[in-house]
């Protein structure tokens, strides 16, 4: 679609210069070279196209860093969910069986993860100024893994209404950080 466009244009402007050069439609070509216009022209194609370069290249380049921020922060805010959905679970035993168990600690291990892995590629992209958001996320998750699995978890599980505020602190957290890399600029 864009080439047949240039292309309309290209016939266009020879269309033009032919009629210029008939001296068709009160068109008349002037042929004196001015060699001042000439080095502004080059001038200012020069600085265009350095600038094109220089700005593609860079919106671009941080694009594809937030893809891979906003990636990882998906990561996360799944795994988040996926450990409270397994401690939604344990709610309906007398004592949590030991598999149920394994499989909330090692979400919560993946979840520790997650978050070191985020605060690790913020800390080297072009949004490191986002880097403070983190020790807020950090203390939110420091909350909801003591009101997952403080004193009484590996026998009953802990009290929903602690966790699910928990939930929803650290849930807001990491939901926030993710729209303020995406305006990042």
């Amino acid at each position: 679609m864009i080439l047949l466009g240039l292309l309309i244009i290209l016939l266009l402007v020879i269309a033009i210069l032919w009629a210029a050069h008939l001296c068709l439609f009160g068109l008349h070509l002037v042929l004196d070279v001015k060699p001042f216009e000439v080095i502004t022209l080059g001038i200012n194609i020069s600085i265009a196209y350095l600038l094109q370069y220089y700005l593609a290249n860079k919106t671009k380049d941080l694009r594809g860093e937030k893809d891979l921020l906003l990636g990882n922060l998906a990561d996360v805010i799944s795994t988040l969910r996926a450990c409270r959905d397994a401690l939604y679970e344990c709610q309906d035993y007398e004592r949590i069986p030991r598999a149920k168990k394994k499989s909330v600690l090692t979400l919560m291990k993946r979840l520790s993860n997650g978050i070191g892995h985020l605060e690790a590629a913020l800390g080297l992209s072009h949004c490191k100024t986002l880097s403070p958001e983190l020790a807020a996320i950090w203390n939110a998750f420091d909350r909801y893994r003591a009101a997952s699995t403080s004193t009484p978890f590996p026998m009953k599980s802990t009290s929903m209404s602690d966790q699910d505020r928990a939930f929803d602190v650290l849930s807001s957290r990491l939901q926030a950080l993710l729209f303020k890399i995406n305006k990042h600029r």
